[in-house]
This record gives structure tokens, C-alpha cells and sequence, in this order.
């Protein structure tokens, strides 16, 4: 009786160490985020600290567009500064029913390309 017990306790333990697995990478894979490079074309303000849009050409030629949901660490006056002086920033954004939605805008540093 205790060697069945013991049996069936090792399948519980397995089977919630798979169940926990499984969940780790569905979290990780399923509509995560993504980023993109680029140089800033537009990007319209919300209010002083927050911008509503924004548009970023890749290195491809692409061009992004972006909205947000809320401040994403950069003002629509920093975007404009990046945007004259064609400075590229990294774009966090998700996905979400067709739409972009950045999450983070971040300097990004090196040649413009």
C-alpha cells in the first residue's frame, strides 16, 4: 500500500512540475513582447509626460505605428529632439487585436544607420 501511495504521489509531483512547465512557456511565447529600431517620424502628444502615437522608420525602411496605453518613459519633446537629430530609439511594444502598442521608448544609442 505505501509503495502505491508513494507511486501515485511521485505522478501528482510530476504532473504539476510539467503543468508549472507548460505554463512558463506559454507566458513566455504566447503575444509577448517585441521591439523595434528605428528613427522617430512623428510622435503626437497626450499630455506633457505622455504621447498618444508614435511613427518610427526601421533600418529596413519600415515604417511602424504605434499607439499607447500611458507614459512609456519618453515625452513627445524627446521623441521631436530624436527626431531632428536622427537618432534612432528601441520601441517595447505588444500586440494587440492588429494593433501596436508600445510599452517602453528608450534611446538607443549608436550610429543612425
Amino acid at each position: 500500500m505505501a509503495v502505491l501511495v508513494r507511486a501515485s504521489l511521485t505522478k501528482m509531483t510530476l504532473a504539476a512540475m510539467l503543468g508549472a512547465t507548460l505554463l512558463v512557456i506559454a507566458a513566455g511565447c504566447g503575444g509577448g513582447e517585441k521591439q523595434v529600431t528605428g528613427l522617430v517620424l512623428a510622435a503626437l502628444e497626450r499630455n506633457f509626460s505622455e504621447i498618444e502615437s508614435l511613427r518610427v522608420r526601421d533600418d529596413d525602411g519600415r515604417v511602424w505605428e504605434f499607439s499607447t496605453e500611458g507614459a512609456v518613459g519618453a515625452s513627445a519633446a524627446h521623441l521631436r529632439q530624436h527626431q531632428l537629430a536622427g537618432e534612432r530609439v528601441v520601441v517595447t511594444y505588444r500586440e494587440d487585436g492588429g494593433r501596436l502598442i508600445a510599452i517602453d521608448v528608450k534611446d538607443a544609442g549608436g550610429p543612425s544607420g
